[in-house]
């Protein structure tokens, strides 16, 4: 009796012994990196008196970074001591070691004179989860530390947010231009304070542990040879939720289901069919206890049998003699039918003993050559091979043409082919370049010369072609086309503005998308109390995008355009702009200076905002719209 009683005495012993030192270590096994804001030749934010906001920064991190220590948190740190470290390589560093939490410390400073003191949270809007709870808890574990009543959380993209492989926060502490907070940030008692409170909200995030995903891959990218995959991960938790996203975006949904094994397995799977190409997967987990995962990015590189494949020739027939490289177009398809968008070495066998060995683009259509003596005969046999197998064959003929043969080519100053390009001629005859810009057409010999009537795609201008013959039967015109702009050809520019000004922004986007741009229209939510986060998230999620436009009213005696603080590209538009606007007669004179709108500063491409006041002559807006389009065009 007495042994069971000691034996009781003793397994509760170990368990208030495990009890209470987890309590010790709330935050063993989560890992954080801290990252100073700032440091060396950067310092960051000035006070009145000239403390430093990197010096700020710093002490601050090494508060936390011992205060986590001391609850079992393995810590590392950007920066240990007054170093430039650039954004880059700050988060370099963080792909490298992936944390559960990164802190980005920082101390606030305003453009104009501010008395009101706040601690402000950015969290990733990109990943969320984890992110926008640890950031809700700072906001207030900072307000109860007396870090100003009306401090915020706001979702953003800073660098090293957005680009950040793991949950990831910024802080801006106070407002270190407002003379009585520097005064306080140079005291010890204040520093430690706000350590504190970072400390306390990251002990309250991670309360209930970390939700860990592991997906059992073998190599980086993943890759597919079918239109569905099935990728397996497991977890410590049970999944009830799985957000997925998929780059490009394109319509596919996604399921996943338990596997019946030990522990927590599953199956990850799509139920629309991709095509070949190289994606990216984004996902979030949630358990059934609430938590959220960090989150995981995949790539994948799904890379189709090739079927029903095509090989034609862009001119039905070769003319007799005719010697030199003679056109065929290669569409390479999947066994769905759509286009098999892979680089595949092929070979093209022809007449007698003849061979091409060349490698298709990335678009599933690629145009190929025969290599022609001039002495071919009757019909003439063409193959693709595959690795050895055939996938299409054609018999292309050869005559003497009886009638005028053009076959022509329509490219850009750099001599690449420009696909889609409408050639009228004659009475109504009409033909289009197909891909790498080839095309074909003929007419009777009657007509020693012909006008070609080029239309091009939006971003190249139109001209007329003669084909000028000394009666020869065969033509070989090479067409080059003059761009609208080089400055905006293949350029993506997002647009962001309200509902008001949809009539406004038709009239930039017409001359824009005409010299070749694309537009990308962000949604903006004006039901929302601030629409913008929206918009910049969307910004943020889009890819290679080169200028973003922001409009936006409100009061003030002057159009202003804004750029971000410090300069580069946003204030080279705004500059150019302001100079042509000069040259309007009378000269209309715009406010151009350093913003700090949201999407200047969360945005990782160029941004503008151009503000209009409520009271101004009404052709202003029409007149900066044709001036800005302008501008664009000339690439500033």
């Amino acid at each position: 009796m007495i042994r069971t009683k000691l034996a009781i005495l003793f397994v509760f012993l170990l368990v208030a012994t495990g009890g209470f030192a987890q309590s010790l270590k709330p935050l063993k096994g989560i890992s954080i990196m801290l990252d100073p804001g700032h440091g060396g030749a950067d310092p960051g934010a000035v006070g009145p008196t000239g403390l430093k906001e990197s010096a700020v920064n710093l002490r601050v991190a090494r508060y936390l970074r011992d205060l986590l220590r001391a609850d079992g948190a393995e810590v590392s740190m950007t920066r240990a001591s007054d170093d430039f470290i650039a954004l880059g390589e700050r988060v370099a560093m963080a792909t490298k070691q992936v944390p559960d939490l990164f802190v980005s410390i920082h101390h606030n400073a305003s453009l104009k004179p501010r008395k009101t003191n706040r601690s402000e949270i950015y969290y990733n809007a990109i990943d969320r989860g984890i992110s926008q709870k640890v950031g809700n808890s700072m906001v207030s574990e900072l307000a109860a530390m007396g870090f100003g009543e009306e401090s915020i959380i706001v979702p953003a993209g800073f660098f090293v947010l957005r680009n950040n492989p793991s949950p990831s926060v910024l802080t801006e502490g106070g407002y270190i231009t407002i003379p009585k907070i520097e005064q306080s940030l140079q005291t010890g008692k204040a520093l430690t304070n706000q350590a504190q409170a970072l400390r306390m909200a990251i002990r309250e995030s991670f309360k209930d542990g970390v939700l860990r995903v592991k997906f059992i891959v073998a190599e980086d990218p993943v890759k597919i040879n079918t239109s569905f995959f099935n990728l397996i991960f497991s977890s410590n938790r049970e999944i009830e939720k799985v957000n997925a996203r998929i780059i490009p975006e394109r319509a596919s949904g996604f399921g996943f289901d338990r596997l019946p094994s030990i522990g927590n397995t599953y199956r990850l799977y799509n139920t629309d069919p991709l095509a070949s190409g190289n994606y990216e997967l984004q996902l979030t987990f949630s358990s059934s206890d609430g938590n959220t995962s960090a989150r995981t990015i995949l790539r994948l590189q799904v890379n189709l049998p090739v079927a029903n494949s095509i090989l034609t020739s862009v001119a039905p027939f070769i003319p007799e003699g005719f010697k030199g490289r003679f056109p065929v177009r290669i569409t390479l398809r999947d066994d769905m039918k759509r286009l098999n968008r892979q680089p595949l070495p092929i070979t093209l066998v022809y007449g007698t003993n003849s061979t091409n060995r060349e490698v298709t683009n990335d678009t599933g259509e690629t145009t190929l050559h025969l290599d022609l003596n001039g002495d071919e005969k009757g019909s003439f046999n063409v193959k693709l091979l595959i690795e050895g197998i055939e996938y299409a064959e054609t018999n292309l003929p050869v005559r003497a043409p009886t009638s005028r043969f053009v076959l022509g080519r329509v490219i850009d100053a750099s001599g690449k082919g420009i696909k889609n390009a409408k050639i009228s001629y004659g009475a109504d005859d009409k033909t289009i370049s197909g891909t790498d810009g080839y095309f074909h057409l003929d007419y009777p010999m009657i007509y020693g010369n012909m006008k070609l009537s080029i239309t091009p795609p939006l971003g190249y201008e139109k001209t007329d072609y003669w084909i000028r013959t000394s009666g020869e039967p065969v033509t070989f015109p090479i067409i080059t086309l003059k761009q609208v702009a080089a400055g905006l050809m293949g350029k993506r520019i997002a647009i962001m503005a309200p509902l008001s000004f949809d009539n406004l922004i038709r009239r930039l986007v017409k001359p824009l998308m005409g010299a070749g741009a694309e537009i990308v229209r962000l949604n903006f939510p004006e039901s929302q109390s601030r629409p913008e986060y929206q918009s910049v998230l969307e910004a943020n999620l889009a890819q290679n995008l080169d200028v973003l436009l922001s409009f936006k009213r409100e009061i003030g005696g002057i159009i202003s355009v804004r750029h971000y603080h410090r300069g580069g590209r946003g204030k080279l538009l705004a500059d150019a702009l302001k100079f042509s606007m000069a040259s309007e007669n009378p000269p209309i004179i715009i406010n151009t200076e350093a913003g700090s709108d949201y999407e200047i500063s969360h945005t990782g491409v160029t941004s503008v905002v151009i503000a209009f006041p409520e009271q101004m002559p009404p052709d202003y807006p029409e007149k900066l719209v044709a001036h800005l389009a302008q501008v664009l065009k000339t690439g500033f």
